[in-house]
């Protein structure tokens, strides 16, 4: 079954290659509908809409988007770059702080009071388990290591955006599936990985690499510790390796 990220892909693709096949009948689009900045606002569209728009890096793309796109078609008011972008890091910094606040998560790790996100996953349905048995990790233009040992792991989100996020979770345990989902853009991650656990693969890429770099035929797959991966890779990598 195709996940909601591929699908979503899937209409992007169909839309710009509408565009061209119209662009060479002689339909005449502006050009900065095929710039680059326009690809960001896209994918900061597809992740903000996936996550409600509370998710930092469609919030992040948005913004870079759009500066460059103004700037690019000069229309920005004169003067009024320098300061944009100090203020939209002014913006950033008080959106993390609110956001650290309402969801009570102390970043350096500790998930005890990360409750209310964590028992309601997508579409509503209960997740049961105790917090510290979720990850949920924001790497933004930065690197951020993590390390679980959580013996009952239910999987979680990690966001990393134009930085690097090591999640080590070689000495965690799982009970039947769970489920990783991340947002990459311009950034890699590596997620070290016991080498019995059976990991599958659900993520959208774009000009990205995903790769399982365990050793093959080492350890038999045990099919009751399964480890899924969803979300989205863009101009960036996921590496899985084991110790």
């Amino acid at each position: 079954m195709k996940s909601d990220n591929q699908r979503t892909l899937g209409i992007i693709v169909l839309v710009i290659g509408a565009a061209l096949l119209l662009k060479q009948f002689g339909i005449i689009f502006p050009s900065w509908i095929f710039s680059w900045p326009m690809i960001l606002l896209a994918l900061g569209v597809v992740i903000g809409v996936k996550h409600g728009f509370s998710n930092t890096a469609s919030l992040v793309l948005l913004g870079i988007g759009t500066f460059f796109l103004l700037r690019n078609n000069d229309i920005l008011p004169f003067g009024a770059e320098k300061y944009m972008i100090p203020v939209g890091l002014i913006v950033l910094g008080l959106f993390l702080l609110v956001k650290k606040k309402e969801k009570g998560v102390n970043w350096e790790g500790n998930y005890d009071r990360f409750e209310r996100k964590l028992r309601t996953g997508k579409a509503g349905r209960q997740q049961e388990g105790d917090p510290s048995d979720y990850l949920n990790v924001e790497a933004i233009f930065c690197g951020i290591k993590r390390k679980s040992i959580s013996k009952s792991f239910k999987g979680g989100e990690i966001t990393t955006i134009f930085g690097g996020t090591d999640i080590d979770l070689s000495h965690a345990d799982l009970e039947g599936t769970a489920v990783l989902d991340v947002s990459v853009v311009m950034g890699g991650i590596k997620l070290i990985v016991p080498s019995h656990w059976d990991v599958s693969f659900g993520v959208s890429n774009i000009a990205a690499g995903v790769e399982d770099k365990r050793m093959p035929n080492m350890t038999l797959p045990d099919g009751e510790k399964k480890l899924i991966l969803t979300g989205a890779v863009i101009f960036g990598g996921i590496e899985i390796s084991s110790y």
